[in-house]
């Protein structure tokens, strides 16, 4: 459908009305134009949106066949190794050709799970974006989690961009995937003190309310690297760390991340049970 052309028809009708009615005000006809321009704004960003994530469509489909593939292949029990190893290492190939556009597509972590074989045969992807809990197991519960909260000193209702996970001051916070530290803030409101990374396929984490920062601005930091500790800085009521993941400049829930490198690695060992548990 052709929106503007649209609009330009309402507009031909609209001076059409108006030689018939040269009485009518100024500010109607301002305000009828403005409403008509909205209208097939609307209209043309839905659809540049629906069009825009077609192609996402279109890979996560592909890659959802070569991860069903990529299972059967593993679990194949045909007699003839050769064949099996040269089929997978054609899918490992034609998933490899593709991940990384995928990667930088997707919004958000539910299309992660076509990707799960691969990561098992591939574990060190995991490394490159957040896939990781920030603090050590024991250290922490999840006090406050992503979406629509009362806030804990206004009040009100009000989207909580990240979770928070209490834990004891002066805890190590670690960076959740490798990248480079992006920015460091100090401040005695919102977030207090806290850190910015910059990760491979469109990721960035925060890390808010630390009392101690242990990175510098431009750093390059490992997955799991120690990066500051857990504090209160900013608009807090207790000692916690407040953690978000940005996907495309959006934020978006991290809990699916959270257990996302446990789980990979979990599978692995217990596939391999002669290496004493080690990863």
């Amino acid at each position: 459908m052709n929106y503007f052309g649209t609009t330009t028809f309402w507009l031909k009708k609209m001076r059409a009305a108006n030689r018939k009615r040269p009485a009518v005000s100024g500010k109607k006809n301002l305000a009828y134009l403005l409403f008509l321009i909205l209208i097939s704004l609307f209209y043309v960003l839905r659809h540049d949106i629906s069009v825009s994530r077609e192609p996402l469509l279109d890979t996560q489909t592909a890659m959802e066949g070569y991860g069903e593939s990529l299972r059967m292949n593993m679990v194949s029990i045909l007699p003839d190794t050769t064949v099996i190893s040269k089929e997978r290492e054609q899918l490992l190939t034609a998933i490899e050709e593709r991940i990384v556009t995928y990667l930088y597509q997707i919004p958000d972590y539910s299309y992660i799970n076509s990707l799960k074989t691969y990561l098992r045969l591939r574990p060190e992807l995991l490394e490159q974006f957040p896939s990781a809990v920030p603090l050590e197991k024991g250290d922490y519960f999840v006090s406050s989690s992503y979406g629509i909260r009362s806030h804990p000193i206004s009040g009100k209702s009000k989207k909580h961009f990240g979770i928070d996970m209490a834990a004891p001051l002066g805890k190590p916070v670690y960076a959740s995937a490798s990248g480079i530290v992006l920015d460091i803030v100090r401040s005695k409101k919102g977030y207090g003190t806290h850190i910015i990374i910059k990760h491979r396929f469109g990721f960035r984490t925060l890390y808010g309310h630390l009392s101690k920062i242990l990175v510098s601005e431009g750093q390059n930091v490992e997955q799991h690297e120690l990066i500051g500790t857990v504090g209160s800085t900013g608009s807090s009521t207790g000692h916690h760390l407040h953690y978000e993941i940005l996907k495309n400049e959006i934020q978006i829930d991290p809990m699916s991340s959270l257990d996302l490198k446990k789980t990979i690695y979990t599978h692995l060992i217990e596939l391999k049970p002669d290496n004493d548990g080690r990863e």
